[in-house]
Formats: C-alpha cells, structure tokens, sequence
C-alpha cells in the first residue's frame, strides 16, 4: 500500500479576529493618560505623523484659577500642580540627619541602625528593644524617642494602634479619653462595627464610639507620613469626556479629540501607518462618543438629581441599542472618567448598575438608621420607597457595600 499527499484548497466560512481589530480593541481600552504615552511612541516612531495645535481644553476653557490636570493653564498666584510623590530615601536621609544631630555621639550608631529598621511605612515590626538586643534598654528608649520627636507623628510606632495613639497625642484635642481608650483596646472591634459591644465595654454612648470612628477617618491615618515606599497612588483623575448641561438636556464633550490633535504627512514612507493609527483614534473617539452619550440619555434623571435616581443599566443593554458588541462598550468605559455637570469626578462604571438607585437608598438607610436594623427591616423601608427587595437580596446588597448584619453593628 502506497501512502500520498496533496496539497488542495478548500473552501471555509468562519470569523476571525484581524490584527486591525485587535489593535482598535487595545486602544480602545486605553484611559487618558496610557493614551498620551501611545501617542507619543506612535510620535517618535513615525516621522510622518505629526501634532497640531491643541484647540480650547474642554475641563477648563483657560477660566481655571488653579492649574488644570489636563492643559496646565493656571493664573498667578495658584498651586503649582499635584504634590510630588515623597521619596522614602529622601525621608529617611532627613530623618536619619534629625536624629543624629538629637541623641549624643555614644548613641549615633544605635540611632543609625533603628532607623535603617524601620519599614517602608516607618513603623518598627517588633518592639525596638528587641531589635537591639545587645543594647541598653534605657538608651533604646531614648533613640526612639528622639525619632518619634524628629519624624512625623506615629513614626517610630510598633503597630497601627500605636501609631494612631501617637498621631492623637499630636493633635492635644481636648477631650480624647474615650478615643484612646478605644484606639488602645478595642480598634479590631471598631473595624467590625461593634459600636455597641464597645459602648458596653466603655460605659460610653454609641455616638461616642462612632465619634470616634468619624475622628479616626478625618484626622488620622494607618501608617505615619512616611510611607514614599509605597507604590505612588495618583493624586487626582483626569476626565476622558465631559457632561455638560445644555438647557434640559446634556451636551457630551470628548477630552481627547481637543487635546490630541495630529495629522499625517501625505507621500512619506510611514504615511500609511500613520493614516491607520489616526484611524483607530477616530474609532475610538466615536465609539466612546457614541456610549456616553446613549448613557447620558439614559441616566437623565441621575445627571439632574443625584446617585438616587440611577435607573437600572447594563451594558449589555447599551451594547444592544447601539448595535455593538458589549465587549466594545465594557472596553470603552473600562477606567474611564467623566467631569459631571456638578463640577465632581465620576468613573463611567458609576452610570451602570443592575439595581438601579437602592444601593444609594440602602446606603442612607442603614447610615441613618439610629438603632439596629435587620434585613427585613430594611426591606421593608426600601419597599416603601419604591424598591421592592427580598430579605436575602437586601443582606446581598448591604455586604457589598461595606455593612455589617444588625447583630454586629
């Protein structure tokens, strides 16, 4: 028997994904600032493409009297931008400067060490005794001291409960026994919401212990002002479309086509490329033209009168109406932002929702609520505000957001 092979053509229908798709769908993807990094690649890439003058910044039509995060107009006498991220060798350098010039020459290499022990947030893992073992314990103390008095208040801490009692003694607030108290004894418990274990345990009110709750929330924070380790957190958003009011209805503003404005050089080697990449843009700025706007429409009543009248939305719903797939509109809100008529910031995932405005009704439900609520309790209020929820749908709902059962609050 003789075995042969042939090549032969077939005929095949199917879908496929082409490399122009896969590349629109990435950028699509893109938020405000990615989207200026790839612009500038594609712009010392591709001597073809180059950049027009940017027309009028659509966040702040050059009227801003501080500097704007997209355009960088400001007005004399205004900040100068977002706060630098610190540098923790920075910090520590000055720290470690501070300290030496405190404690006496016997105890600079012992100061030098502890400070080098401490962690990106300037806090200490184990008791510092401990760490120097081999030394004094009273000449410990006195280092440790000395930096707790040179590095921002709660540095030098050996915990978080620490740390918050030395940021307290920092701010010499009048009346701060109860919050000492709980700081130092029950901080696991106030993280729970057992305010009225803790009021029991105190002798106190449970206003008291969430006055407490409240101070810790606005006026100190877990770790001292030390933590430049950390990864850097952005200090404010950039919008990537802008709602405006126009009469009763509302205007949608793209941030992009204003500010990237870019045009290709015709008869040059990579003018093709740049053709197509200025192509994809324009996709993209459709694309996300399009959904915002249908989103707006839609969420008419939370544009006017706030997260209470949010109206149930997916995004299947809007891919549907527009005759997309709801990959292209997930991608097309995906870390995107918008500047709301009100003058806040809001992500476009904000304008989605399965239940509509109960999460917000829920929400001010169970902040206001002055004694324990259960679930059915709560039910039955949302009810009689128009939504209708089981038991076992509200206990949902309310763990999402972050509440505990009425058994622990």
């Amino acid at each position: 028997m003789s075995v042969s092979f042939e090549l032969a053509m077939t005929p095949r229908f199917g879908l496929e994904v082409s490399p122009a798709l896969i590349a629109f769908g990435e950028l699509l993807m893109l938020p405000y600032a990615a989207l200026c990094d790839t612009v500038e690649d594609e712009l010392s890439a591709n001597a073809e493409l180059e950049r027009l003058d940017t027309g009028e910044c659509p966040v702040c039509r050059g009227s801003w009297a501080a500097r704007c995060p997209l355009c960088g107009v400001r007005s004399a006498g205004s900040f100068e931008g977002p706060p630098d991220v610190p540098d923790r060798d920075t910090d520590v350098a000055a720290l470690r400067r501070l300290v030496l010039a405190e404690v006496p020459a016997a105890d600079r290499p012992l100061a030098d060490y502890l400070v080098d022990c401490l962690d990106q947030h300037g806090l200490f893992d184990r008791d510092p005794a401990s760490l120097a073992a081999d030394a004094d314990r009273q000449r410990v103390a006195g280092v440790v001291a000395a930096i707790r008095r040179c590095g921002p208040p709660g540095v030098g801490a050996t915990g978080v409960a620490e740390c918050l009692l030395l940021q307290l003694e920092a701010l010499r607030l009048p009346d701060d026994a109860i919050a000492r108290q709980v700081i130092a004894g029950h901080l696991a418990a106030l993280s729970r919401g057992h305010f009225t274990a803790i009021a029991d345990a105190l002798g106190t009110s449970r206003e008291a212990v969430r006055a407490v709750l409240d101070l810790i929330r606005r006026r100190l924070r877990p770790y001292p002002a030390f933590d430049g380790g950390a990864a850097p957190a952005a200090s404010y958003v950039v919008p990537d479309v802008v709602i405006r009011a126009d009469g009763d209805d509302f205007r949608v503003e793209l941030v992009e086509s204003a500010l990237l404005r870019l045009r290709a050089r015709p008869g040059g080697p990579g003018s093709a490329g740049a053709r197509m990449f200025l192509a994809q843009l324009r996709d993209r700025w459709n694309t996300l033209r399009r959904v915002v706007e249908h989103v707006a429409g839609r969420q008419h009543a939370f544009l006017s009168h706030g997260a209470a009248h949010l109206v149930p939305l997916t995004r299947a719903e809007v891919a549907a109406a527009l005759e997309l797939h709801e990959s292209t509109v997930s991608r097309a809100v995906a870390d995107k932002y918008a500047l709301m008529p009100d003058g806040t910031t809001s992500p476009l995932s904000a304008f989605f929702s399965g239940c509509g405005g109960a999460d917000e009704a829920l929400r001010r439900i169970l902040s206001a609520a002055e004694g324990r609520l259960s679930d059915q309790q709560v039910a039955e209020k949302l009810r009689a505000e128009g939504f209708t929820m089981a038991r076992r749908t509200v206990a949902k709902h309310r763990a999402r957001l972050g509440f505990t059962a009425a058994a622990l609050r």
